[in-house]
């Protein structure tokens, strides 16, 4: 239990560095109130980190253990490939006349409903079988990377260089992989 919570914990933490979630949380709370942003943001990633965590429990009930790991490891080195490759297109995040809390809800669900993070909460789900400590810890770092967002990141974490931010993602996603690819490997 404590395995699934720091490990889904730690791959959360370090993919959402420089997500688009966490620009949205950013960019909203220059403009908004930092806590209404952030209370926005967590109420909707709470919602679906337990989508994924759902699909992937239910998932684990059809697979055996063994191909979980060796698809699950396959799939954090692509999310790892995706990372590094992909280009954020920043454009797309426009304010509106919204609340800042209905705002930061809407955008981060819709910018978050099968993004890597909801995809590596499934995956740690339907691994572990343990929901509660994998919610914990997606929450845990979720919270922690909106609270950076929504209460430092007008001083701090946009002085980070995006391309430091995505080389430390995609070094965990890939080192996750290798890790739970072995696994699967192993148990074959």
């Amino acid at each position: 239990m404590i395995t699934a919570f720091f490990a889904t914990f730690i791959a959360v933490l370090f993919a959402e560095l420089g997500d688009k979630s966490q620009f949205i949380t950013l960019t909203l709370s220059s403009r908004y109130s930092p806590l209404k942003v952030f209370w926005g943001a967590i109420l909707s990633l709470s919602i679906v980190t337990s989508i994924g965590i759902g699909l992937g429990h239910l998932i684990s009930d059809y697979l055996k253990a063994d191909i979980i790991a060796v698809v699950s490891g396959t799939f954090f080195i692509l999310m790892g490939l995706y990372t590094y490759f992909k280009k954020e297109n920043k454009d797309e995040l426009k304010s509106s006349d919204r609340s800042a809390f209905t705002e930061a809800f809407v955008t981060v669900f819709f910018a978050e409903m099968g993004d890597k993070t909801q995809l590596a909460v499934l995956a740690f789900s339907a691994i572990y079988q343990a929901p509660v400590p994998v919610f914990f810890g997606a929450m845990s770092a979720q919270a922690l990377n909106q609270g950076f967002a929504a209460f430092l990141g007008g001083k701090y974490l946009s002085k980070i260089p995006e391309r430091t931010l995505k080389y430390l993602s995609t070094g965990v996603f890939i080192l996750f992989g290798i890790l739970i690819l072995w696994q699967g490997i192993v148990s074959l």
